[in-house]
């Protein structure tokens, strides 16, 4: 298997005097490699062709998503820890190293209230697969925030893949029905933690994937009912004994079993 890349990529992220678009590796680790050495001279992460990369002072001072338009640049940075699976947390980078990025947290405090939550967290690390298979495979648990804040009312039909604003983050779910006597009211399964909510519309948005530097849309599930049916109930095993007088081929001591 080779690796290659683009000359779109390229244009985004820069290129070096030893590679370009036909440039082919044999290992993923050396993809790993031209990406530290592409991005550790500055620039956005999430930038585009348009954009200005900016030169770092000092080595690993200034991670590639760090800054922007000399500013904090605002990410948000996907949970995956028992509790908060499938939760989107706003944040902003504040300092950042080659592997990393320290970022504040904008909705959660610190122990003891008196200041936002600050930690570092992995800037490559790829999430863990759905267990609908509807995410897109390799995306990462970090993100640029979405351009659009809200879904707009034809993204909002049964099955529609929505993040819902709830606790103190984006949690991403499936829309799954509406109160007929509040019609504001949305009702979503979130899968990562097999849980139900109702939340008003206006605290929904279109769910989409950051992956290869452009947002993805989610395939709408219509048959998201019987999708969760089917993981909150499966169907058990049933072992049956054998008919009497029968025992399993070569052993007469042996009592035989089938499982359907």
């Amino acid at each position: 298997m080779f690796y290659t890349v683009t000359e779109d990529y390229l244009r985004v992220f820069g290129s070096t005097a030893a590679v370009n678009a036909r440039t082919a590796w044999k290992a993923r680790k050396y993809v790993v490699e031209f990406l530290i050495s592409i991005t550790s001279g500055g620039g956005s992460l999430f930038a585009n062709s348009n954009q200005q990369q900016i030169k770092a002072t000092t080595p690993h001072q200034q991670h590639p998503m760090a800054i922007t338009d000399g500013g904090a640049e605002h990410i948000e940075v996907l949970c995956q820890g028992s509790g908060m699976r499938g939760c989107w947390f706003r944040c902003k980078v504040l300092n950042s190293s080659q592997r990393s990025l320290k970022v504040q947290y904008c909705d959660i405090n610190d122990c003891d209230g008196s200041a936002k939550l600050e930690e570092w967290v992995p800037a490559a690390r790829v999430a863990a697969p759905d267990k609908f298979g509807a995410r897109c495979g390799g995306r990462l648990t970090v993100r640029p925030s979405p351009n659009s804040e809200y879904s707009s009312d034809n993204n909002l039909r049964v099955g529609a893949a929505v993040d819902s604003w709830w606790s103190d983050g984006w949690w991403e779910g499936f829309l799954i029905g509406c109160d007929m006597d509040a019609p504001n009211n949305l009702q979503v399964y979130f899968p990562g933690e097999d849980r139900f909510a109702t939340v008003d519309k206006k605290h929904v948005r279109a769910s989409r994937d950051w992956v290869d530097s452009r947002w993805v849309d989610i395939e709408t599930k219509p048959n998201i009912i019987s999708l969760i049916n089917s993981y909150r109930n499966p169907m058990p095993k049933i072992t049956l004994n054998p008919l009497p007088g029968t025992s399993a081929p070569g052993n007469s001591n042996f009592t035989a079993a089938r499982e359907y």
